[in-house]
Formats: C-alpha cells, sequence, structure tokens
C-alpha cells in the first residue's frame, strides 16, 4: 500500500514539473515575442542608433551585413510559417480522419507550437493525444495510439525533411547546419534556444561569408543607411 502511495506521489510530482516547465517556457515565448514585437514598433529608430554606433569608415560593411541578415533572416520566417502552416494542416487531417473532436483547435495549436522546430511539435501532441483518449466518451486507447502514431509521422517528417529542406532553403543554411543549429540551442537556452538557434545560425553564416569574400580592408566612405538599400 505504501508502495503504491509513493509510486502516486512520484507520478503527481513529475507531472507538476512537467506541466511547470511548459508553462514557464511559453511565458517565455510570449515575453520573447512581445520584445519582438516592441522592436518592430520602432524598428527605424533602433536601425539608426545601432548605425551612429558604427565608426563611419565601417557603415559601408555594417550596410551590407544588415542586408544581407535581414534577407537570411526573412527566409527563416517564411521557412517557419510554411513548416507551420504543413504542420496544422496535417494534424487536422489525421485529426479529421480519425474522428477526433476539436480538429481545427487542434490544429491551430499544432500550427502555432511549431514556431519552436522540432521541439514545440512535440508538445503540442500532450493535449492531442489526451483529447483523442476521451474523444469518444470513454477511454479510448486504441484511438489514442492511432493519433500518437500520426503524430509522430508528422514529427519524422518535420525533423527529417521539412525543418532542414524548407528551412535550409529559406536561410540559405545547409540543412545539417540547421540540424546542428536546433540541438544546440535546444541543449543550451531550452526552447527559447531552438526557438533562436536558425536565426543566429543565418547571422553567424551571413557575417562570416561577408567577411570572407570581402576586399581587404574597410570600404571607403558613408553608405546610405540600410532603409535605401536595394537588396540584390
Amino acid at each position: 500500500m505504501k508502495s503504491t502511495e509513493g509510486e502516486s506521489r512520484r507520478v503527481l510530482e513529475y507531472g507538476q514539473k512537467f506541466i511547470g516547465g511548459v508553462v514557464f517556457g511559453i511565458g517565455r515565448l510570449f515575453l520573447v515575442l512581445m520584445v519582438a514585437a516592441f522592436i518592430l514598433i520602432d524598428l527605424e529608430r533602433i536601425q539608426g542608433f545601432l548605425r551612429s554606433l558604427v565608426p563611419e569608415r565601417y557603415q559601408g560593411d555594417y550596410d551590407r551585413i544588415y542586408v544581407g541578415i535581414d534577407r537570411g533572416l526573412s527566409g527563416v520566417i517564411r521557412g517557419q510559417l510554411v513548416i507551420c502552416t504543413i504542420n496544422g494542416i496535417l494534424t487536422y487531417i489525421g485529426l479529421w480522419l480519425f474522428k477526433v473532436k476539436y480538429p481545427l483547435l487542434l490544429g491551430g495549436i499544432a500550427a502555432t507550437m511549431s514556431l519552436v522546430p522540432i521541439f514545440g511539435s512535440i508538445l503540442s501532441s500532450v493535449p492531442i493525444v489526451a483529447v483523442a483518449l476521451i474523444s469518444s466518451g470513454t477511454f479510448d486507447i486504441k484511438k489514442g495510439l492511432l493519433v500518437l502514431g500520426w503524430i509522430i509521422l508528422i514529427h519524422l517528417f518535420e525533423a527529417n525533411l521539412f525543418n532542414p529542406k524548407i528551412m535550409g532553403n529559406a536561410a540559405k543554411i545547409h540543412p545539417v547546419l540547421v540540424v546542428f543549429a536546433l540541438i544546440a540551442g535546444e541543449h543550451s537556452y531550452g526552447l527559447v534556444g531552438a526557438l533562436f538557434a536558425v536565426p543566429v545560425a543565418s547571422i553567424i553564416q551571413t557575417i562570416f561569408v561577408y567577411y570572407r569574400r570581402r576586399p581587404k580592408g574597410p570600404l571607403a566612405g558613408p553608405t546610405p543607411p540600410p532603409s535605401a538599400i536595394t537588396p540584390a
């Protein structure tokens, strides 16, 4: 009897820790998105301030690096939105086929959580499988396993095809580097690290490639501000 109570207590503690970790991660994610929104609102002033910190003789380098980073990050955002859309559609199709309640809502949750590459999709599977288990009015383990299998299949496609290929093409980063960036980001800073792994890798690659191809010595003379530069 004591052994059963101890196991139940441990399961409850693990469940509380898991839920607490998920809530904390989502809270940090929304905080980061809120800060990003404030930055976007006042982006021009921030750009002007950062450019003013660079000595005039190096502003040509700064402007060209800025344009390259802007192009790379735009590709990352487009690629991630494509992955979110694909994940949400595939999740909705599977839930509709297995006759799970609220397929549109759960598909939207899966698409939103896919903003965090790979790991967000894993977290979104918890509420989806939970709803599938009780969707029939009783505890339907068969339906739960079928939905879990469908989600695992989506995750396999996302981890091995969608993320490396789509993100790699959009951000012009080799798929292997995308995978390594995601692993390093998640290992170092958890979900937030995984969210920013590919953008940071894109920025590092842009700076490295620019200085590797750039002629020796800073570009002479000031250049127009980044907003006036037309990307190639």
